[in-house]
């Protein structure tokens, strides 16, 4: 009985000091575990860190853009030859000044090169101007602040009167524009335009004379200036972050 005793003890005494042993190896592993040092980045970890802090990261991207702009313009309807009525030359018609707005839907191809259809039309009280077409800009992105170039080719027309008081108007013609402007990043996925844009426009007017029943039909040839501002609203392949 001594014996078993002793035994069991000498059982008891071995567990106790394996015990002993584990937690102290835990412990020193921990104490290894929290004093190790974090581990290095990788390289393609750090150059995208890298790129995000560089300014060319703030560019403008995506494959569909919506664009929405106004802005104030002035129109000399004849600034280049004035209308020819059947008993001679027709009244020259006054510069005027007024608002402009539109759009424009197009895709810069994922890169600088924007192209797309626009629309603008604009207030001069009697009368207006509308404007749609193909739109072309080409952009240079250089850090925060890119600069841009507008060129418009489409179709023209005034709406709702006239500025010669001609009646039973139809009229139709072309429009071509040229502008220079800026393009600054805001955040992703909307940019800020700004430009200004100088636009040639011929219509062929075709109505009756005022105060005859003459009709005619001639062309005139005017010129527009318009400075725009607007945001452009960028989707489809924009940066995640």
């Amino acid at each position: 009985m001594k014996y078993v005793a002793f035994l069991i003890i000498g059982f008891l005494l071995t567990g106790a000091t394996a015990a002993a042993q584990d937690a102290a190896d835990s412990a020193t592993s921990s104490t290894a575990d929290a004093t190790q040092a974090p581990a290095e980045p990788t390289p393609d970890t750090a150059k995208e860190d890298e790129k995000k802090r560089s300014p060319y990261y703030k560019k403008v991207q995506g494959w569909l853009w919506i664009e929405g702009f106004a802005g104030p313009s002035g129109y000399d309807p004849d600034r280049f030859g004035s209308l020819t009525f059947s008993s001679g030359g027709g009244p020259n018609a006054p510069k005027v000044k007024g608002p402009e707005g539109g759009f424009a839907v197009g895709t810069p191809f994922s890169g600088p090169f924007f192209l797309g259809w626009f629309y603008r039309q604009a207030n001069y009280g009697n009368y207006g101007l509308m404007k749609t077409g193909l739109e072309f800009q080409p952009t240079i992105r250089i850090p925060y602040v890119h600069i841009m170039f507008r060129v418009d080719l489409g179709f023209a027309k005034m709406i709702n009167g006239n500025p010669y008081g001609l009646t039973d108007l139809s009229n139709r013609g072309i429009v071509a524009t040229g502008g220079v402007g800026i393009r600054v990043p805001i955040v992703r996925w909307i940019s800020f335009v700004g430009s200004v844009d100088w636009s040639f426009v011929g219509l062929s007017l075709s109505g009756t004379e005022p105060g005859t029943s003459q009709s005619f039909n001639s062309w005139v040839l005017g010129r527009q200036v318009t400075g725009t501002f607007g945001l452009t609203f960028q989707f489809i392949g924009v940066r995640k972050n």
